[in-house]
């Protein structure tokens, strides 16, 4: 008899059941801020959404590229539809973009990470210092790619930089 995979009701509630830990427990937090060799990545919210923080890099995804953190943010009723989810994939840089692109790129492939309620995907590259997005025609031609093919919104940040929800 083949037994029967589990239907979960969002992608944090199957990282919880494949076993994986956050390293930030889902609660409610209007700020949530996660580092890694001393770049910060932060995201404001409005003080009403519920988020969890995954490491990503050597934790859910051992092999190959992959990006250093997920922050999932669970968006709140009166924002919108219950159970949508904002799904942040982070890559904390120094100033290597190309890599970090295709970090991004491998970890938004991987069919874990993918579940219908997650209606707001970013991805965001965190870095000291990077050349202006404008005059930088690899990033302009990934952030093209990312809203197309896995409708998602790429952008670079700088270390500290706040990201809204």
């Amino acid at each position: 008899m083949k037994q029967e995979k589990p239907v979960y009701s969002s992608t944090h509630e199957r990282l919880l059941g494949d076993g994986f830990s956050p390293e930030q427990p889902l609660m409610l937090r209007s700020k949530i801020s996660t580092t890694e060799k001393g770049k910060r990545y932060t995201l404001l919210t409005k003080g009403t959404e519920k988020s969890v923080v995954y490491a990503v890099d050597g934790n859910i995804v051992k092999e190959g590229q992959r990006c250093d953190k997920l922050v999932l943010v669970k968006r709140s009723d009166s924002g919108g539809n219950p159970g949508r989810w904002t799904e942040a994939f982070i890559e904390l840089k120094g100033v290597d973009v190309v890599h970090a692109i295709g970090q991004l790129r491998e970890t938004l492939r991987k069919s874990i990470f993918k579940h219908p309620s997650n209606d707001d995907v970013r991805a965001r590259i965190v870095g000291q210092s990077f050349p202006s997005s404008k005059s930088n025609p690899v990033m302009e031609k990934a952030k093209q790619e990312f809203r197309k093919k896995y409708n998602c919104d790429l952008r670079s940040m700088k270390s500290g930089q706040d990201d809204k929800l």
